[in-house]
């Protein structure tokens, strides 16, 4: 009889295994491509609890103040954190604070607030630099937020316009690069730029769908979206075997981790309301963010170790197309 009992407790939980499996597997991948470290081991127990019940990953971009919480998070809970180092472009420790990113393991760099355009021969050490070790940079661009008090600034969308990563796709063309925000409210020119750089990305984070919901206007972007893959196979004017402009595209929110669910609804909204074909729906919600960072999208698990080998770029055009 004891023998039977443990039979069934056996059974019963290797289907419960089963069903915990199946089900976390038939769940839609999502990576957060662009979230924010917290400051306590509370943000992270929120953090994972969210995220594990959307089957969700997050980019976190961490400043060095908050290295070790968010490189810890990283080691613990290797399904939910993805870690990314944040560092101003103008700082002379720039360049350091990178390498300790690296070596660290993290896996991509967010850049905020420059003193001159992004493009801007000054910054182009630190985009090669990334480039070669195989980091993604994620940078700012369009309107940015700022506090009401009497402490003077340099900070200014017009330095961080879209159009600006243009130069820098061209300048490192075996790099990764994300535009936060989509350029608001320069949405056409951030379209454009991706028109013919078949390595930069966008997320639709801040205020954009917030807008255009309350404007009843989520539609706007299949008219700024309007190129397919299959276009430049007819004519000379769009990218020969580049993406599908929605396939530059990539899912976001720049919040808390309660923010997850009304971020999942409003880009199901933008989803919908233009239309978007489920094969490019899925790669939107995260499987592209994971074949860029190498990821298994069954398992949450890097198909490489961290760091990579220096020289081990994310892009190789020379596949391209192929």
């Amino acid at each position: 009889m004891k023998i039977f009992k443990n039979r069934s407790l056996a059974l019963a939980l290797i289907l419960t295994v089963l069903a915990f499996t199946a089900g976390r597997s038939a769940q839609r991948l999502i990576i957060d491509s662009h979230d924010h470290a917290g400051s306590d081991q509370q943000w992270v127990e929120e953090m994972v609890k969210m995220y594990r019940a959307h089957n969700a990953m997050a980019c976190v971009l961490t400043v060095m103040e908050d290295f070790e919480l968010v490189k810890k998070a990283a080691h613990d809970y290797p399904d939910v954190f993805i870690p990314y180092g944040r560092v101003r472009p103008d700082d002379p420790n720039a360049v350091r604070e990178i390498e300790e990113f690296y070596k660290a393991g993290f896996v991509g760099i967010k850049f905020h607030s420059p003193e001159n355009n992004w493009d801007d021969p000054k910054y182009h050490q630190l985009y090669r630099m990334c480039e070669y070790l195989g980091l993604v940079m994620l940078f700012h661009t369009g309107v940015t937020s700022r506090s009401i008090n009497d402490k003077p600034s340099l900070g200014t969308m017009m330095r961080m316009r879209p159009g600006y990563l243009d130069l820098i796709c061209r300048l490192c063309p075996r790099a990764i690069v994300q535009g936060a925000h989509f350029g608001n409210p320069w949405y056409d020119e951030a379209a454009e730029a991706c028109r013919w750089n078949p390595n930069l990305y966008f997320d639709i984070t801040g205020s954009t769908l917030h807008k255009l919901i309350k404007l009843n206007e989520l539609e706007r972007f299949s008219k700024i979206l309007w190129w397919s893959a299959g276009e430049g196979e007819e004519t000379a004017h769009t990218l020969k075997g580049g993406p599908d402009a929605f396939e530059h595209i990539v899912f976001g929110t720049d919040e808390d981790p309660s923010g997850l669910p009304g971020n999942i609804e409003r880009f199901q909204k933008f989803l919908d309301a233009n239309q978007v074909p489920d094969k490019l729906r899925e790669k939107m919600w995260g499987l592209t963010m994971a074949r860029i960072l190498g990821i298994d999208p069954a398992t949450h698990k890097f198909l490489k170790p961290r760091p990579l080998t220096q020289g081990s770029y994310l892009f190789d055009p020379r596949n391209f197309g192929k």
